[in-house]
């Protein structure tokens, strides 16, 4: 089974009965974040095949605990896909709590920009599992809108941003700079095509 494809057993209606949430008990609630943290790391480094059982043993538990949290490998891609998005989300909220709109929109277009030949490559493994409805995307989608509208708001009263953005400009912009990354990039070109980008958003003159 860890040699389990991307799409592995699951399909259609099936897939979508092999979502994965966080368990309550506290014990299975470390298991899962210990599994999903090994999975994230192994699938930046070797891609979203890397074999079920390596996840595991990162992880420190057995390869059955994997299965109980994750009954197939779109199950396992799927829960770390949430848990990115969630991740970059929850840390946007907090910078823009924090700071300045535009400090905190650069940090979430970095953090998009950090993760996202990762995130296309477990997208595409959730898309060949579950296909394109999976509530997965819906709701990464729905929490970034949320939170690009808030840091736009928050920009033009602050005087960061042009009044005539919208926040669907920002949705476009964060895929647009996401799909021009490679894995090669460093922190230092990210940050240069950040500074680009939000050089555009600001009040003329």
């Amino acid at each position: 089974m860890a040699g389990e494809s991307v799409v592995g057993a699951a399909s259609g209606n099936d897939a979508r009965r092999t979502l994965s949430r966080r368990p309550a008990r506290a014990d299975a609630a470390r298991n899962y974040d210990k599994l999903i943290a090994a999975a994230a790391d192994l699938f930046h480094a070797e891609g979203v095949d890397v074999a079920l059982d390596k996840v595991a043993a990162e992880a420190g538990v057995g390869i059955g605990t994997l299965y109980r949290h994750f009954p197939n490998r779109a199950a396992l891609v799927e829960a770390t896909f949430r848990s990115y998005s969630d991740s970059i989300i929850a840390d946007g909220w907090r910078l823009l709590e924090s700071g300045p709109a535009d400090v905190a929109l650069a940090g979430v277009f970095e953090a998009y920009m950090s993760t996202a030949s990762t995130k296309r490559g477990m997208k595409e493994a959730i898309l060949a599992a579950v296909g394109d409805e999976a509530p997965v995307f819906s709701e990464a989608r729905d929490q970034s809108r949320e939170l690009m509208a808030a840091t736009l708001e928050k920009g033009q009263r602050e005087g960061v941003f042009r009044e005539d953005i919208e926040p669907s400009d920002i949705s476009r912009l964060v895929g647009g700079l996401s799909m021009t990354c490679v894995a090669e990039d460093t922190p230092e070109t990210r940050r240069r095509m950040v500074g680009l980008v939000l050089d555009g958003l600001r009040p003329r003159g």
